[in-house]
């Protein structure tokens, strides 16, 4: 990053010669390109979350190697990069290649038949930048129809589906040298099309395009794909010997791809903001890619440009729909380890480094592998255990902990009106327990579809459940859940911002019978007193705490109350 020559951050700009022309500030990623030629396969696939710079790096590969894009003779985009230092690297492969670059980031359709008409039309633009290709006898009368049927949108599927293999042939017959192909996003349309239900028809395209592109294709140089999952390679990639597919568990391009800490304090002091690294990382780092941990690069960005409060910016970039609707369908082993999760704790699942889309509802790994791949869970380590790939993971930070609190939240909307809610709230806040009791009765019995209460439920689904309800009050309370008080770990505890206020602690117990409900929940409000869960408020400067015993049997819910008082506060 040099700070005399780039003044912006490029918020939105994934072409990298317009964010070298506006003088953005950035991060210096030119040395993937040397490390993508030396690289040897032929087709390297690269998976990263939405937003953390797959197109501006292809980009950046774009006006690097192509010969066949504009280049101006009197300007080097290049020019005092880190790939600029390495003179015989630059001589022998800069603007050498033709090259095709093609991103498939927005065909988000809501159906196969409009799917299908973007990816013609991404067709005919890419043939539009090559369309001198149609001067001269450069090609036979029959490949200039097709040719121009692409242009005209008038191509048949066949033709559609062959479209980037011939093109490569074409310009490997114009400029006599195989051209590097460049596919970006390739799985965009893909889970598109999986959460609209017209996943068959697209993986047959896709793998029509892809596999003559990549597999049947002998006349390119090399290819790179990005995307945010890897696909499993028997229905998409089958047969191709020549691919290496790099996801988040591998190192080797790690650096690349989101910023490391060394390039976000660079960009901290460049851009005179106040936040201090240590609450950066909290809100936006945590992504492990082998010895690199990376920040959120579009969060990072526009958090500094805009000189605003820590906020999340990345969860707000597209819809977390699909997310949200396969954590409300899990089995019960998935809600009590998301439980975990929620609470800050670590998991340890099988993942797999192929995704199989149609697991997706019925196969915790696949979820789990989705979670991580997408950016919503962070790898700590991962070791091969049998045939078993075994992963350690967490929530990666702040930001991505809000997605969790907002499908929580909207399990319970569903079922229970604003008004309702603020009020189950504030009667909790205000210590009305009979209110509360009531409340939470009834959301007992309205969002049962999505706990599935019953006399076998465990603890840990009543747990996501309180945390669920709880979400509303993060505003005016520090919310921990499963945290270290006094002589052991108590369920929920809430510290009051204002000082003022009474602190909340909340204790169950799953009983085994409706006769012993009332019985388990004055032994959770004895094991708040018992266990000196109440230490943790005299360290805040809390007066009264409100204790709460709370037992479950299926949908039947008993409380019992107490408001202890901190005397020993009074006297200091």
């Amino acid at each position: 990053m040099e700070n005399a020559r780039y003044k912006k951050f490029p918020i939105g700009i994934s072409d990298f010669k317009k964010l070298i022309k506006g003088k953005n500030l950035f991060a210096d990623k030119t040395l993937m390109i040397k490390d993508i030629m030396d690289d040897s396969s032929e087709v390297v696939v690269i998976t990263r979350p939405r937003r953390f710079g797959k197109t501006l790096n292809l980009s950046m590969l774009y006006y690097f190697l192509g010969n066949n894009h504009s280049i101006d003779e009197s300007e080097n985009l290049f020019e005092g990069l880190n790939i600029s230092k390495d003179t015989e690297f630059c001589k022998a492969h800069q603007n050498q290649y033709p090259v095709i670059f093609i991103s498939f980031k927005d065909i988000k359709k809501p159906d196969q038949l409009s799917a299908y008409a973007s990816i013609v039309l991404l067709m005919k633009e890419l043939y539009a930048e090559h369309r001198y290709l149609l001067e001269g006898d450069l090609l036979a009368q029959d490949e200039k129809n097709t040719f121009r049927a692409l242009l005209n949108q008038e191509a048949n599927p066949e033709n559609v589906g062959a479209a980037i293999k011939k093109l490569s042939e074409y310009l490997a017959r114009k400029f006599k040298k195989f051209p590097i192909i460049l596919i970006d996003e390739y799985d965009t349309p893909i889970q598109e099309a999986y959460s609209k239900e017209y996943y068959d028809d697209m993986i047959d395209l896709m793998r029509s395009i892809l596999g003559q592109a990549l597999k049947d294709n002998k006349e390119f140089q090399k290819a790179v794909v990005t995307g945010i999952t890897r696909v499993a390679q028997e229905s998409l990639f089958s047969g191709m010997n020549n691919v290496t597919i790099y996801t988040l568990l591998r190192e080797k391009y790690g650096q690349y791809f989101g910023f490391t800490e060394e390039e976000v304090v660079v960009l901290l002091a460049q851009s005179r903001q106040k936040a201090s690294i240590e609450t950066i990382k909290e809100w936006y780092n945590g992504y492990q890619v082998g010895r690199y941990t990376l920040y959120n690069p579009w969060s990072i960005i526009n958090c500094l440009d805009n000189n605003e409060p820590l906020q999340p910016y990345w969860v707000n970039t597209a819809s977390n729909s699909l997310i949200a609707e396969l954590l409300s369908r899990a089995k019960l082993v998935v809600k009590q380890q998301f439980e975990e999760l929620l609470q800050g704790n670590i998991i340890e699942q099988p993942i797999s480094e192929n995704l199989v889309f149609s697991d997706i509802k019925t196969s915790p790994e696949a979820l789990w592998s989705l979670l991580l791949y997408a950016g919503y869970l962070k790898v700590l380590s991962s070791e091969l255990r049998g045939y078993r790939l075994m992963a350690r993971m967490a929530i990666p930070n702040k930001e991505v902990g809000f997605v969790y609190d907002r499908i929580i939240d909207a399990w319970f909307s569903e079922a229970i009106s604003y008004d309702s809610y603020n009020s189950f709230v504030q009667s909790l806040s205000n210590g009305d327990m009979d209110k509360f009791k009531n409340y939470l009765s009834m959301y007992i019995m309205q969002t049962g579809s999505y706990f599935d209460f019953n006399e076998q439920t465990p603890e840990a689904i009543f747990h996501v459940f309180i945390l669920g309800l709880v979400v509303g009050l993060k505003d005016e309370y520090i919310i921990q859940s499963n945290k270290e008080a006094g002589l052991g770990r108590s369920d929920v505890i809430f510290i009051p911002k204002n000082k003022q206020k009474n602190g909340i602690l909340i204790e169950f117990k799953v009983s085994d019978s409706i006769d012993r409900c009332l019985t388990k929940a004055q032994e959770a409000l004895s094991q708040i007193k018992d266990k000196k869960y109440i230490e943790t408020f005299k360290q805040h400067n809390i007066a009264s705490v409100l204790a709460i015993g709370l037992a479950f049997f299926g949908k039947q819910v008993e409380l019992v109350h107490e408001e202890i008082v901190l005397k020993d506060l009074s006297s200091g």
